[in-house]
């Protein structure tokens, strides 16, 4: 009886362990879209969206993913002065942001509810800033561009097998908190 017994439990317990499903596997494509908190240039929210391809396995740890970014952000600064209403001003403030990014997905979950990643990000960063011109007595906009480099930790809950919302933390120019949707293909 024991000699039966124990192959089919060892058979019965492999099952569960060979069938455990992840959210982000190798070949997957996810998609973001939400909005960010935080970050530089005023209170307004930023637009975020970022997509990655599930690429690299690394063993029962988890999976590295590589994809990229988009991110734009609007922010309005108006100033007043009793005194002289000549110098009253209105100033708006755009950033973009397009780069890469790769994320290390653990595979600490073994459902298909939950995803947790971590990972860093580069890229270009187009905005405009104001200075104020003594010699001429007005404010100059002068449009930059920059780098950046970004650093962030989230996570996926997944409400059907392709769809779900995220949720990331992390330094960026545009945003520090992001949330939205996520989209699994």
């Amino acid at each position: 009886m024991k000699k039966t017994l124990l192959p089919i439990l060892f058979i019965f317990l492999f099952s569960f362990v060979s069938n455990a499903q992840h959210v982000f596997d190798k070949g997957d494509i996810g998609i973001n879209a939400g909005i960010g908190v935080g970050g530089t240039g005023g209170l307004f929210p930023s637009l975020e969206f970022s997509a990655e391809y599930g690429a690299i396995p690394t063993g029962t740890i988890g999976l590295v993913s590589f994809g990229g970014k988009a991110a734009y952000k609007y922010s309005r600064y108006s100033y007043s002065y009793l005194n002289n209403s000549n110098l009253n001003r209105d100033y708006n403030y755009n950033q973009f942001e397009f780069g890469v990014r790769a994320a290390w997905h653990l595979l600490y979950f073994e459902n298909n509810k939950w995803d947790s990643y971590a990972g860093f990000g580069t890229g270009i960063r187009l905005y405009n800033d104001y200075n104020y011109n003594n010699s001429k007595n007005n404010v100059v906009n002068n449009g930059r561009t920059g780098g950046y480099v970004e650093g962030f930790v989230g996570g996926r809950m997944m409400m059907s097998e392709g769809f779900g919302f995220y949720a990331e933390v992390g330094y960026s120019y545009t945003s520090n908190a992001r949330i939205g949707f996520t989209f699994l293909f």
